[in-house]
Order: C-alpha cells, then structure tokens, then sequence
C-alpha cells in the first residue's frame, strides 16, 4: 500500500469518523502487543495489522506512546464495564456495594494481563502515568457517578465536595494501593474500610 492510497488515508468528515478510525486502529495495536508485547511492536506492525499504512497510523496517532496509551486507556474503559456490568445492583447496600466494587477494581487493575503487557518493562509509559491518563480519570469519573448517585438517594455520601473531586480522590488512593506489593483483598478491603470511607461518607453512615 503506497502513501498517497486515498483508502489508506483517515475518514474525512465528522469527529466521530475520526473516533471510529482511531478505534479501529487501536484495536489492531492492542492485538499485535498481545502477539509480539509492547517493546518489540512497531508502527509499521500495528499499520499491517490493521490493513493500511505507517503513515496512515501517524495522521491518527503522535507516535508509540499515544497510541499505547489509547490501548491502556481501552482496557480501563472494559475492565469498567466488566466489573459493575453497567450498574450498581439495586439490591445491595450501597456502603457494602461500594466496598466490594473499590476492591474489585485494584484486583483486577493489579491482576489483569493485558495492562500488565501494556506497561511492562520496555512500554513508553508507566502504570502510575496510565492511571492519570485523561481518558482514564474520565472513565473513572464515568464509573463512579452511578454509586454516587445511589449513595446520595440513600443519605449517605457527603454533599460538600462536587463528584469530580471525589472521584480524583478516590483515583488517587486507589492508585497507590494498585502500585502496592503485596497486597492481599483483605488488606485493601481494610484500608478502604479504615481510611476512604470515612472520608465520602456522612457522619450518620458512620454511626
């Protein structure tokens, strides 16, 4: 495929054809990394994974660490998905649903392969750096917002600090106990239990 191939060239038109080729893009990026790892992929490989050029890749993409970090930031985006399966379950406590879900999300964030690949040794980023990427901080957000909504229906998440802030507080603990080593579901259900909550929720949801 030569570089004036106009079918090689990004969808003109809207922000969302833009998106859309972008996610199409990282996707290929995504399954080269899992076939070669981070450190031996190339743009050349993504290009040819994804059925167009080099040049193609850079119009969509700065360079290697942009479009790993779009990779990283994918990942979060499903693990999110997967992990509240879209909704806070209407049945449990919503102190207890939170605790359980603060866990889940340091486990699996600690645990999952593919995140482990795409920041392994040899990656243009690091774990801390991925967790403040933008579109992270934005699914965290995404993420959060739910709970947030049932806890103050239920009376007991704090009113005073907009759900931005909180949800930046909560990416900043959780942050450091997914760079801890060891640490075990109990120890973070403890340090959660201790420390977060009573810093988000009401004095009378701690009485």
């Amino acid at each position: 495929m030569t570089t004036t191939d106009t079918a090689a060239l990004p969808p003109r038109g809207t922000s969302r054809d833009r998106s859309d080729a972008r996610d199409q893009v990282v996707a290929a990026a995504r399954s080269v990394y899992r076939d070669k790892g981070v450190r031996r992929a190339t743009m050349e490989d993504v290009a040819r994974a994804h059925g167009t050029s080099r040049q193609t890749v850079y119009k969509l993409f700065l360079g290697r660490r942009e479009l790993v970090e779009a990779a990283v930031a994918a990942r979060v985006a499903e693990l999110a998905d997967e992990i509240t399966g879209g909704e806070w379950g209407d049945g449990a406590d919503a102190v207890a649903a939170f605790v359980h879900a603060s866990v889940t999300v340091i486990r699996r964030i600690r645990e999952d392969a593919e995140l482990r690949d795409l920041l392994d040794e040899g990656s243009p980023v690091t774990l801390h750096e991925a967790l403040w990427l933008d579109e992270v901080r934005a699914r965290g957000l995404a993420f959060w917002a739910a709970w947030f909504d049932r806890a103050r229906v239920a009376g007991v998440l704090r009113r005073d600090v907009p759900e931005a802030a909180l949800s930046d507080w909560l990416q900043t603990i959780y942050a450091s106990l997914i760079l801890r080593d060891p640490l075990d579901d109990e120890g973070a259900r403890e340090i959660i239990e201790r420390f977060v909550l009573p810093s988000i929720l009401t004095a009378a949801a701690l009485d």
